[in-house]
């Protein structure tokens, strides 16, 4: 067979033999999908801030992540080697956005093929704002009562403030923070307990460990002091008596 027969051969029905070709690779891609399967988990959200700007507004603390790929590959993937976030080191100015939500694949994730990773949502909708700090004072928050004929004559928090980072507007209307509830029922004598800074704003955070040392003095009610207050007390009660009853002086 010379040459031109050879390439009359080859080219006969060459329509046909590329439709069949393709037909092959569309049925080989089509089985490859449908034996992949996919993992869903949840994984918390990142936020690699500005120096500059911080997050004004609530948003998602955790996203929905897919993989699909081949079961003996996908399946040993740890959830913390893939990791979702949202960077803000491109933005400069103050305002609203929608942030799109980023992979970053790492350890266990590396070198699995086929792997396909989608996320919801896609994009976070946030409130950028001027990032500030600020000194602010802590108030002890108290319960019970001391023992009876002794009262609290002293009281400290060290430090008495700490500082504070987060976005201008939620910052600058902050004025102080309290403690947790520092227990006083019948106590007779000084004492010192390290109690923590109650913070319940999730857009605001606080720099160092948050606790405090609370120290409070107690002493002994003077007998005079003490025979004032329950004369103070008797009167109290003998007016709201009258009160109830209507039995005013004339």
């Amino acid at each position: 067979m010379n040459r031109a027969k050879l390439l009359v051969k080859i080219t006969e029905k060459w329509p046909v033999k590329v439709l069949s070709l393709a037909a092959a690779l569309v049925i080989s891609v089509f089985y490859r999908m449908n034996t992949l399967e996919t993992r869903f988990f949840s994984a918390p959200l990142i936020i690699e801030s500005s120096e500059t700007l911080i997050p004004a507004s609530s948003f998602a603390s955790a996203v929905r992540v897919s993989l699909r790929g081949e079961a003996d590959g996908i399946q040993p993937i740890l959830e913390e080697d893939i990791e979702a976030y949202i960077d803000l080191g491109r933005y400069t100015n103050e305002g609203s956005y929608r942030v799109p939500v980023q992979i970053r694949k790492k350890g266990s994730a590396l070198g699995v093929e086929p792997l396909e990773i989608s996320v919801l949502p896609i994009e976070i909708p946030l409130v950028l704002e001027q990032r500030i700090t600020k000194n602010i004072y802590v108030f002890p928050v108290f319960s019970g009562i001391v023992a009876d004929g002794f009262e609290l004559t002293y009281q400290a928090l060290i430090p008495a403030s700490v500082i504070a980072e987060g976005p201008r507007s939620v910052l600058e209307s902050y004025i102080e923070f309290n403690t947790e509830t520092i227990n006083l029922d019948r106590r007779y004598d000084d004492f010192s307990i390290m109690v923590n800074v109650i913070n319940d704003n999730p857009l605001i955070s606080i720099h160092g460990n948050r606790i405090l040392e609370f120290r409070g003095s107690i002493s002994r009610i003077a007998r005079e002091e003490q025979q004032e207050e329950i004369e103070e007390n008797e009167e109290t009660e003998e007016i709201s008596h009258n009160e109830e009853t209507g039995d005013d002086e004339q």
